[in-house]
């Protein structure tokens, strides 16, 4: 017959209890250790990324501010365009505008905000905070689809600077649609700018002019925004270039 073997172990099954003990605190130790590195490292990204995105925010919020600076402008030579327009109908004829210029048009960047969406750095925050960001930054692209079709627009409303014997009947059919298209985004705009603004600034974050105005130096040759549609309808194209000390003029 076999005998059952009895293990004993050399120093007692205590000690084998206090060896698997602390065996296991030490794995539960690195364990905590690994979280609680991983957690300050996230922590650290966190914030970088919070950082980074609301700077640029706070940054491209600034064009939104000169949009509204230059907005009477815009507002008054639409409807000085539709005064032209409507005299054209009824005369077939209108006093030749000399200078019809455009809304105001800066670059909007969201870079910060790809890159970090990108990257999956964006999860690091909270969903509050996710939402507000990807609100605000919505609304940014918005505007800057609004400003790309607003060029097109602008460009056919310049038709009426060649006077109304150079225009055919089918270009006073562009030129209709094209005010329309043109007042209807500028209608748009003004809805955009002024919710994202008032959005951002119940989160905390208002414009910070610093990029825009290394913009404008690259714009304006003193540097100081000088929105070409302020100008009267009747400046001559080259008075109104000088007068606005654009580095590049405005196409007629």
């Amino acid at each position: 017959m076999f005998r059952m073997l009895k293990l004993r172990p050399p120093h007692g099954w205590l000690a084998v209890v206090w060896e698997l003990v602390i065996v296991a605190v030490g794995v539960l130790l690195a364990l905590g250790a690994q979280q609680a590195a991983e957690s300050l490292n996230g922590g650290r990204e966190a914030a970088e990324t919070r950082a980074t995105v609301t700077n640029e925010i706070k940054e491209t919020l600034a064009i939104l501010e000169l949009r509204k600076a230059a907005q009477p402008c815009i507002d008054n030579r639409l409807k000085e365009v539709r005064a032209i327009v409507d005299q054209w109908g009824r005369t077939g004829n209108f006093k030749t505008p000399r200078w019809v210029s455009q809304a105001t048009w800066f670059a909007v960047s969201t870079a910060r905000f790809d890159a970090a969406q990108s990257a999956g750095r964006l999860a690091r925050l909270s969903s509050e905070e996710q939402y507000r960001l990807g609100l605000v930054v919505g609304n940014l692209r918005s505007f800057q689809d609004i400003q790309s079709k607003e060029i097109e627009k602008w460009g056919t409303l310049r038709m009426l600077q060649t006077g109304a014997d150079a225009l055919s009947a089918s270009d006073r059919t562009a030129i209709r649609m094209a005010l329309q298209d043109a007042s209807t985004l500028n209608y748009l705009a003004k809805i955009t700018v002024g919710q994202t603004l008032q959005q951002a600034a119940s989160y905390g974050w208002r414009a910070n002019m610093r990029r825009a105005r290394q913009t404008m130096a690259l714009a304006w040759k003193d540097g100081k925004f000088a929105p070409t549609i302020c100008l009267p309808i009747d400046t001559p194209p080259d008075q109104a270039n000088r007068e606005t000390g654009m580095i590049y003029n405005l196409p007629e």
